[in-house]
């Protein structure tokens, strides 16, 4: 065996990881770990963003007042996550009310 044979699993890992279909569950889980630095500390404590997917976050949000403040907020936020995540492409974000357990 020589060493023109051997291939980078660097190179071939991407390849791999989408056609198992696990490029986007990865994506989704950089982006929702993101949420908490990019909203800041006191938006943060009364959001959870739980889901992404086809370029829109789910962000559940504790009250009404704070989901319509959000929404005035979306362009400020998805700058944000542009500048720390440039490869994410969240087009929109959706904010609904958290669910009471």
């Amino acid at each position: 065996m020589n060493s023109s044979s051997f291939v980078k699993v660097s190179d071939i890992l991407p390849a791999i990881l989408k056609k198992i279909g696990l490029t986007q569950r990865l994506e989704e889980k950089e982006i929702l770990s993101l949420w908490a630095e990019v909203a800041g500390d006191e938006i943060a404590a009364r959001t959870r963003a739980v889901k992404y997917a086809r370029g829109v976050l789910h962000v559940h949000v504790a009250h009404g007042a704070w989901m319509q403040e959000l929404h005035f907020m979306e362009q400020e936020i998805l700058k944000k996550f542009a500048e720390k995540a440039p490869g994410a492409r969240i087009q929109k974000i959706r904010f609904g009310a958290m669910k009471r357990e």
